[in-house]
């Protein structure tokens, strides 16, 4: 994968006449595009994205019983999507089910782990869970692994880790995602600037709000592929 390959755009905007307008000044340059809540209340919005010669995926975090997860990935092949997601903690099985409705098709399923909103005292104190996050994304990153999905969604905090571990095709997907010269979101606990994500061993990175709040998303955008390029020549692996 090039530089600008590895950039995926969060696509949180609130209608369309927001997103349209940003995907035309993006089309050449990301090389997938996020879409969750937008999927929700403008399903369209997939289609104008791939008429844009952009891959889709749709973030809806699939998370039920086996069966009904299976039935899930048959909808998002049938809408052509790039790739697609499920909670690594509705456990082994569900994610089998996954991995085997998209097996020799081009969707990639990935597993999320632990969502980049936690930190470590609202993962034990809120959720109730012992133990670290880390060792939490190792177990789960593990399983996903093993259960046959194609990558799994991590902080960077824990990329270095699972890079270790996991299969060199296993992708790993950081959200969280600011540029130093960005604005924070106040809804994330564990971020990490490009540079620091793909020097840990991202594969791709997530990034939304310092695109699409930027005055000048497209060159936002730039700036941020070039980061990730002068990263992936800092690379030891």
């Amino acid at each position: 994968m090039n530089a600008k390959e590895r950039l995926i755009l969060a696509l949180d905007v609130p209608n369309l006449e927001s997103a349209v307008p940003l995907l035309d000044q993006l089309e050449s340059r990301v090389g997938l595009v996020k879409v969750n809540s937008l999927a929700v209340a403008e399903p369209n919005i997939v289609s104008i994205i791939q008429k844009r010669n952009m891959g889709v995926w749709r973030d809806l975090k699939h998370h039920d019983i086996p069966g009904t997860v299976a039935n899930l990935i048959k909808a998002d092949l049938k809408d052509g999507l790039t790739m697609t997601s499920i909670h690594a903690l509705g456990g082994r099985e569900m994610m089998e089910y996954a991995a085997i409705s998209a097996k020799e098709t081009d969707l990639k399923v990935v597993g999320i782990t632990i969502l980049t909103s936690h930190n470590q005292d609202s993962f034990t104190q809120d959720l109730g869970i012992s133990g670290s996050i880390q060792d939490k994304v190792k177990h789960l990153a593990l399983m996903a692994q093993k259960a046959g999905l194609g990558g799994v969604v991590a902080s960077v905090e824990e990329a270095k880790m699972l890079r270790g571990i996991l299969l060199p095709q296993t992708l790993i997907i950081t959200p969280g995602i600011k540029p130093k010269w960005a604005p924070r979101r106040p809804d994330q606990a564990r971020v990490a600037t490009p540079r620091q994500a793909i020097i840990s061993g991202a594969g791709c990175i997530v990034v939304g709000s310092a695109i699409h709040q930027d005055s000048k998303p497209g060159e936002a955008a730039d700036k941020i592929v070039a980061e990730i390029d002068e990263a992936l020549s800092e690379r030891t692996f």
